[in-house]
């Protein structure tokens, strides 16, 4: 801070590029401020950008699902944001060309405490048909009987998803279903998570793995 007199510019109160100028008791005084230098498009930024952008692509397909996966959500805004949250790190981005990519196998469409379900899933591509087979588990803190596993299917070329609802903990078992219309099997993805009959937690999700015949 300095304390100056100009004939020049009288008595003056402004700021002109790191200086400002101003009055304190009859006596004009200048004050210096440090240059702020920011790039908004630090190969960092343009990362998060690139990630945030691929994630907010994938929402309106995920969008009927989501309620499911985020109970304790309030609205499809936060379970939104959930979403997109959970799977920043199953983007990844290119260091040069800044494109980013989606790790299908990493994506997550559910967030809970609840231990997740155990099925296996096989496809016949020659008749389109898929079955769900699930394990029976034992009751424990994140275990109820009662807990239904939920699959959910997304063909990624067509933007497509669908929710299965199979059988519970206690009981398991076989849950045959057939392919929706239109969708190619390389082209499919599968989630697996549990959900309790309140609707109120959920477990974290499992990318379920097909095998797949008939091909």
């Amino acid at each position: 801070m300095a304390i100056f007199e100009s004939f020049l510019l009288g008595n003056v109160t402004k700021s002109v590029s790191n200086l400002t100028m101003y009055i304190a008791k009859g006596v004009n005084v200048v004050r210096g401020k440090p240059l702020k230098i920011h790039n908004p498009r630090t190969n960092k930024q343009k990362t998060q950008r690139a990630k945030m952008k691929a994630l907010m692509e994938l929402v309106p397909d995920f969008i009927p699902v989501l309620p499911y996966g985020y109970p304790k959500t309030a609205g499809f805004v936060r379970a939104q944001n959930c979403f997109v949250q959970d799977n920043m790190a199953a983007v990844t981005v290119d260091d040069m060309s800044f494109e980013a990519t989606v790790n299908f196998e990493q994506l997550v469409c559910s967030s809970g405490h609840l231990k997740a379900p155990v099925v296996s899933l096989s496809i016949d591509a020659a008749s389109r048909s898929m079955t769900f087979t699930q394990s029976i588990q034992q009751p424990m803190l994140t275990v109820d009987p009662t807990d239904v596993a939920w699959v959910v299917g997304y063909e990624k070329a067509l933007g497509e998803v669908a929710l299965y609802e199979l059988g519970n903990r206690a009981t398991g078992g076989e849950f045959p279903f057939e392919l929706p219309e239109d969708w190619d099997v390389e082209q499919c993805v599968f989630y697996l998570f549990a959900r309790n009959v309140a609707g109120t937690d959920v477990s974290r999700t499992v990318y379920l793995e097909a095998e797949i015949t008939g091909v």
